[in-house]
């Protein structure tokens, strides 16, 4: 029976090969696009999951005056393991960019982390060398990853080789202790080296045992609970750990805390001070959604195809009924037909997805892969495979096994109107998924576009910056920096900066003034610069003056953004003059500077001070196009001069602007191509309901014909009940589409208003697609021989 099947199946689909083509084409592209997009949720959500103790495994997050942020204070783990018995342990890691010294050769790190001996206990990294319970245990031994094994020391043994880094003024030797095996991609933390976390805290940049660092947020926390809580007990446990600081902290700074799972980190951490990298939940729904749609379009079209086939199949049923076969026999065989398709098409599909694999992994900056060998992949490709099989053959198998023989035999149309509603009314469901994904496309690109071209509040093309190194005498290398840009013509427009204004992550609560409500607490971002910082970065003053390098009273003076200004409640003239203290420093408000991102367009302009210095981690230079490369040429010159044993690197401030939004940029460049293959794939079923409707109205058109219609008319006729089909589909994604991207751009507080030409536009090129692919069988009717359409009535 099966066999036959079988046979069956093989030779209907080699009877009609058009349909047979169409059919695995669109299935075909909408699995291969699924695969594709399933794989990179599947990477999304497995972040951190080979840790053994995951479950378990929580990061601490602060919140400081409504701001949340990723970092606390260095003192409160080693408390909470003390006082709390469901902290079985903890690890703390603090950041490092520093330059790496082996032998005669010299390295910028950026993925470096101060962390505790119990880093190994807590987290799965396997040590390729070493012993995981010891390797930071001492005061001088690291552990690095492979790769930087090889790229400091090629093929020799790395363990016991020493290295020196430059983390603090001048410095320390580090014996190699253990080798880590390479990171997997799919963890959140990514480093290069591991040191121990006490050579931090006996650091200048550390107060050992100072109570104030209660107050400063500075290192990601990690603690590992006995058992997994409940959510009773989890936020039982977070007030306490609140109550704990508080008991603590001098400063009185009101904090509160919450434990975000491990497995969470990478999807749900919207917050300051975060590792880098991190991924956004909401794109990884949006996709999973897409993926839904563009499969459930591709299995609509098999439907309306084969509908549109099942004309020319009427009498092949109504034999087989009068011969003796079962309704049950034919639903049977015609879903076998479809999930022989469906097979074919996942064949097809899963060849299509690896073919595209390395193109995908470019755009999405992902490295994923389909392993064919892996049971698992095998048995989701086929549950794939019989679902889309099942679905889009069911509605297909029910209509054509209801054909009753003696009226398929008689040549009575079996096909009447009562199908046609929901067969218009998957087309109409196809088109809206289309135009959705259509104005989705526009509206991001547009968004990204006002991201690019948004006034910041300075002018940030041509602005090169290099960081300086930490160590030596700094005053007196700061001084020679500035002397030696000075005497050199081609740089004379330059700042000292201590952070750029880019993505700022420095913030104080300690800022008093006069009038100020003791119980309001806000944080200050701040940045200390130079008496050129606002020429160079082409900001402008909104009352007052710059700061002078060359008058000692600035030392101790303001300069605040109108948001400050307003926060303190003062207009920006009235501002100037007026006292305030930062951090226990009183000062003069020397001037008010327009307000500029210093952060992400998603944030709003936060209220910032400005900090006169001297010094500071950064030198930026305006430069122009046509003399960049002399600039460059320089500063290095500059910057060797100074510090001779460390590598010149620099850097652009548009560039780092624009890597802030490389996930909506991806996302946009995602939604372009599957906005196009959804479309695509619903021409194919647009195609095959014109050809059901031309073939069902064949002996109408060609009455017309003799009786003296015109070509025009006769096309006319065909094509306005489909652009009435997308006209409804228009009518269903147009507030659909505005509801869905209104929730995305209320993401950004600074972003574009969802026009009306987005609409049109979206509408236009719907029907313009869907008028184009009607044509071909409309215009293929008209000009057919009306002799060839009578000769047998």
């Amino acid at each position: 029976m099966f066999k036959n099947y079988l046979i069956s199946a093989i030779r209907s689909l080699k009877r009609h090969k058009l349909f047979t083509v169409l059919n695995i084409f669109g299935l075909a592209t909408g699995m291969a696009c699924t695969i594709l997009i399933l794989l990179w949720v599947q990477d999304e959500r497995s972040y951190d999951k080979f840790n053994d103790n995951a479950p378990r495994l929580y990061r601490l997050v602060d919140n400081v005056a409504g701001t949340r942020a990723a970092v606390s204070p260095v003192p409160v783990a080693p408390v909470l393991k003390q006082q709390i018995a469901a902290v079985k342990d903890f690890v703390r890691l603090e950041a490092l960019h520093s330059v790496v010294t082996v032998g005669t050769r010299k390295f910028d790190e950026k993925n470096i982390y101060y962390t505790d001996p119990d880093f190994f206990q807590l987290f799965t990294y396997p040590l390729l060398n070493g012993d995981k319970a010891t390797a930071l245990s001492r005061p001088d031994g690291m552990v690095i990853t492979a790769a930087a094994a090889e790229k400091y020391f090629g093929k020799e043994n790395a363990m016991g080789k020493t290295v020196h880094i430059d983390d603090d003024v001048k410095g320390h030797d580090y014996v190699v202790t253990g080798v880590l095996q390479d990171l997997p991609h799919n963890s959140h933390l990514q480093f290069d080296l591991l040191l121990p976390f006490t050579v931090y805290e006996h650091s200048s940049n550390y107060s050992y045992g100072n109570p104030k660092e209660w107050g400063d947020f500075d290192v990601y926390t990690y603690l590992l609970l006995n058992e997994r809580p409940g959510a009773a007990a989890l936020g039982a446990l977070e007030q306490q750990i609140a109550a704990i600081h508080t008991a603590n902290d001098p400063t009185h700074t009101k904090t509160g805390f919450t434990l975000q799972p491990l497995t969470d980190i990478h999807l749900h951490s919207n917050l300051l001070l975060d590792v880098q990298g991190q991924g956004n939940s909401q794109s990884v729904t949006i996709f999973s959604l897409v993926a839904l749609f563009i499969l459930l379009i591709a299995c609509v079209n098999f439907m309306n195809l084969s509908t549109a086939l099942a004309g020319q199949r009427a009498k092949e049923v109504g034999l087989r009924k009068t011969v003796g076969a079962l309704r049950r026999q034919l639903i049977i065989q015609f879903l076998g037909e479809s999930l022989l398709l469906a097979l074919i098409s996942l064949v097809i599909g899963v060849m299509i997805a690896w073919a595209l694999i390395p193109f995908f992994n470019e755009l999405a900056e992902k490295n994923i892969s389909i392993h064919l060998l892996d049971l698992k992949s095998i048995s989701s490709l086929l549950a794939i495979a019989g679902l889309v099989g099942l679905i889009s053959g069911s509605y297909p198998a029910l209509v054509l096994s209801s054909f009753k023989p003696v009226s398929v035999l008689k040549g009575i149309r079996v096909l009447g109107g009562q199908k046609a509603y929901l067969r218009n009314g998957l087309v109409v469901l196809q088109f809206s998924i289309s135009v959705i994904l259509m104005i989705s496309t526009l509206v991001v690109n547009t968004q990204l576009k006002f991201i690019r071209n948004r006034d910041m509040g300075f002018d940030k093309e041509n602005l090169l910056y290099l960081q300086m190194p930490q160590t030596g005498d700094l005053q007196q290398n700061y001084q020679a920096l500035k002397t030696s840009l000075a005497a050199n013509p081609a740089i004379s427009n330059y700042t000292l900066v201590e952070h750029l204004p880019t993505d700022l992550t420095t913030g104080t609560t300690e800022v008093q003034w006069e009038g100020k409500d003791a119980n309001k607490e806000i944080i200050f971002p701040h940045i200390g610069a130079d008496g050129n910082f606002i020429k160079t970065f082409g900001m402008h003053l909104a009352a007052g003056r710059s700061f002078e390098d060359n008058n000692p009273g600035d030392d101790k003076n303001y300069i605040l953004n109108e948001t400050a200004v307003k926060t303190i409640g003062l207009t920006a003239s009235s501002a100037v003059g007026k006292l305030i203290t930062m951090n226990g420093n009183k000062g003069e408000i020397i001037g008010v500077v327009k307000d500029f991102n210093f952060k992400p367009v998603q944030q709003t302009i936060e209220p910032l001070i400005l900090r006169h210095t001297n010094q500071g981690g950064f030198v930026v230079v305006r430069t122009n196009q046509a003399k960049m490369q002399q600039n460059i040429a320089d500063l290095k010159a500059v910057f060797q001069h100074i510090y001779p044993d460390f590598p010149f690197s620099y850097g652009f401030v548009a560039q780092d602007l624009a890597r802030l939004y490389v996930t909506e940029q991806r996302m946009g460049n995602l939604f372009n191509i599957f906005s196009i293959v959804s479309i695509i794939v619903s021409c194919l079923g647009l195609f095959g309901l014109a050809t059901f409707a031309t073939e069902r109205r064949i002996k109408e058109i060609t009455v017309r014909r003799v009786l003296g219609a015109s070509a025009a008319g006769i096309v006319t006729l065909l094509a306005k009940d489909f652009v009435k089909l997308v006209f409804a589909a228009l009518f269903v994604a147009f507030p659909v589409a505005w509801w869905a991207m209104s929730k995305w751009l209320d993401d950004y507080v600074y972003r574009i208003h969802i026009s009306w030409w987005m609409f049109v536009f979206s509408g236009a090129v719907a029907i313009l697609i869907a008028f184009l692919t009607i044509g071909y069988q409309s215009i293929k009717a008209a000009l057919a021989n009306p002799v060839k359409s009578l000769r047998s009535e």
